[in-house]
């Protein structure tokens, strides 16, 4: 399934917050003497100076580079499921010298991530994400470049944690608490518009038809959450408390329909259709079927929510608006 993402590019455009470029100039002198800490999952990192070669491993990273008006060298892609750059509509900013890192490779090391490809970039600075898989994948890719990793403990980090640290790094502390602001602002704009949603319940679901699988976002402090949560929004307990401590998805079987009781869902049918989808037992009596809280999108939209940044959100909850105003009546 390949995204043109034409009627997301429209949203996106009739949603975006002034984000006007801006490139991570500073005084000469302070910037080289600069020295950032970023603590993350897997420890510490320090960064010299301001990076301009910078290699970003997810698309939340690509997003924030663009927001500060920054160039990735090279970036991890959506391979099919993007543009055929392997990215989403809201990322057309990315330079046509910006590289995509190969996938290719990954498969066939068996890495997470492909080190002599990134190498081959001469990065200043690696941001890393869940693609940094673990302590010896962390030691392996900072071996290359400093590298930052997931930030916390979250199988998604917070999108404005993100531009928070990359922020720092580039030295452009005011623009990132400008992005934050515009973002949730709006955000908030919406929640205002729609009171009655902090009193209703919403899940970020995808079935897989290839292994008839249901994969539900289960943790209320998963980055995944955290617009939902916004707009007042919450999980249903149940399904909270069958995630339990572990959090992060769920995977189920089809004859779990039953766990996507609550009044928004938004799902994408990896591999099928809508139709689809209401042929699976119980789903047509869903209540988001019953009372408009469905809404069944493409892949960019749901990873617009399920990994966010402050450029898919725009473009996301534009896609889900009017299911948010059938919840929020």
């Amino acid at each position: 399934m390949r995204v043109r993402g034409i009627l997301v590019a429209a949203v996106c455009a009739a949603l975006a917050v002034g984000t006007a470029g801006c490139t991570a100039n500073s005084d000469a002198g302070e910037a080289s003497n600069r020295q950032t800490t970023v603590d993350h999952h897997f420890g510490t990192t320090t960064v010299e100076g301001t990076p301009s070669r910078i290699v970003a491993t997810s698309s939340q990273w690509v997003d924030a580079l663009l927001e500060f008006g920054v160039q990735p060298v090279a970036y991890l892609s959506a391979g099919a499921m993007g543009d055929e750059r392997g990215l989403y509509p809201w990322e057309s900013e990315v330079d046509d010298s910006a590289v995509e890192l190969d996938r290719a490779s990954m498969t066939q090391m068996g890495a997470s991530l492909p080190e002599e490809h990134i190498g081959g970039f001469a990065p200043d600075l690696i941001l890393g994400s869940f693609a940094v898989a673990d302590q010896e994948d962390f030691d392996r890719i900072s071996k290359i470049a400093p590298t930052v990793a997931a930030l916390g403990d979250v199988q998604v980090d917070p999108w404005e944690s993100q531009v928070e640290v990359l922020g720092r790094i580039l030295g452009e502390e005011d623009r990132a608490a400008e992005i934050i602001a515009n973002t949730n602002g709006t955000v908030d704009g919406l929640a205002d518009r729609l009171p009655a949603l902090s009193r209703k319940t919403a899940v970020l679901p995808q079935f897989v038809f290839a292994t008839g699988q249901l994969v539900v976002v289960a943790d209320p402090d998963d980055g995944a959450s955290a617009v939902f949560r916004r707009l007042g929004l919450t999980l249903p307990p149940t399904l909270v408390e069958e995630a339990g401590a572990t959090g992060g998805r769920l995977t189920l079987s089809p004859e779990r329909v039953d766990a996507l009781n609550a009044d928004l869902v938004v799902m994408l049918p990896n591999g099928g259709t809508r139709d689809d989808l209401m042929r699976l037992a119980g789903f047509a009596q869903l209540p988001s079927v019953q009372q408009g809280g469905l809404a069944v999108e493409d892949y960019a939209t749901v990873v617009g929510f399920n990994t966010p940044s402050s450029l898919s959100l725009q473009c996301s909850l534009g896609r889900i608006t009017p299911q948010l105003e059938a919840v929020g009546a």
